[in-house]
């Protein structure tokens, strides 16, 4: 090997590097400025059972925004999200109180969900030519109506049943359980999205669609499973949720969840024109709404601006993801 190469093998690892500290800087900047102004202004912010508190109670947001990420990153969305939260909470809730036995029944909330995804998301999209946007927009409405239908617009409590709250609310040496799952889902899509050649197939289909159609990518299939894997992400959700809240939630459960995880998304430097993100990114984009949500509680002002907040987030990200465009 020359000097030169050696150069440029060494230099490859280093620009990768500045690459993605440059992509995840405006984000991370801010997010490091919050962090420093609650430390310095709320006491409590700092103690260990807040941070904990922090990242047991955005962990479902976390899962969910992983399974969003592959369908920006395709040049897609999916407003579905937070409506299957909901319903497989309450499918979940119906199997139980009808006598299944609860490992049974958590895998078939999981598997429904990713079917249901699948099969409607990425069958309407990917095989029959239907915008994004009406497809998974009507989902929304379906899938809430839905819920309410199966539950009668009541909750059902899950918390006679052990594995469904050891789930959502247990702890394994001294962490949350829910905050375990979410690290191994965040693992697991930065190893896809990341190292596989699917991965590599989503960047390509929502950077350039002909370009990848060109090369031997199967756009059709990708778009199909990148809503069958944000369907089971929300499959995911949907115990964690149940279990955290000790039942289903037919109205308030999840509610706007899909519109958090797409801004956590967008904050971490995905983009609305595809092609772009990552898991880390999304990771610090949650971070973010997480810290800012847990800011606004100690200081003592009232939960309803929570979403003010988020919507306001919202905003920036898309008015920032228009400046970079451009």
């Amino acid at each position: 090997m020359t000097a030169i190469d050696g150069g440029r093998a060494a230099s490859a690892p280093t620009s990768k590097l500045g690459a993605t500290i440059r992509r995840h800087l405006g984000v991370g900047a801010a997010l490091i400025v919050l962090i420093i102004v609650l430390s310095l202004t709320q006491d409590n912010f700092l103690r260990y059972s807040n941070i904990m508190n922090i990242l047991r109670t955005n962990a479902v947001l976390f899962v969910v925004a992983v399974g969003m990420t592959f369908v920006i990153v395709s040049q897609g969305l999916d407003l579905s999200l937070g409506s299957m939260v909901a319903l497989g909470g309450v499918f979940l809730a119906s199997m139980l109180t009808y006598g299944i036995p609860v490992w049974p029944a958590i895998i078939a909330t999981i598997l429904a969900c990713t079917m249901l995804g699948a099969i409607v998301n990425g069958g309407l999209i990917a095989y029959g030519g239907f915008n994004f946007f009406v497809v998974t927009l009507g989902m929304l409405q379906l899938l809430r109506g839905a819920a309410l239908v199966m539950s009668n617009g009541t909750t059902t409590s899950t918390i006679a049943y052990d594995p469904v709250q050891f789930i959502g609310d247990g702890r394994v040496a001294g962490m949350p359980v829910p905050v375990l799952i979410a690290v191994a889902v965040g693992i697991i899509g930065y190893i896809v999205m990341r190292w596989t050649k699917f991965g590599r197939s989503v960047y390509a289909v929502g950077g350039n669609e002909v370009a990848a159609r060109l090369s031997g990518v199967n756009v059709k299939a990708v778009r199909f499973s990148v809503y069958a894997i944000a369907a089971f992400t929300a499959g995911i959700g949907a115990i964690m949720l149940t279990g955290r809240l000790t039942s289903s939630q037919p109205v308030s459960g999840a509610l706007g969840l899909e519109l958090s995880a797409a801004a956590a998304v967008l904050l971490g430097g995905a983009s609305f024109a595809g092609g772009s993100g990552t898991i880390i990114g999304t990771a610090i984009g949650v971070l973010f709404l997480g810290i800012l949500a847990n800011g606004i509680t100690l200081a003592g002002v009232p939960s309803y601006w929570h979403g003010i907040a988020t919507g306001i987030v919202l905003i920036a990200a898309i008015a920032l993801d228009r400046f970079k465009s451009r």
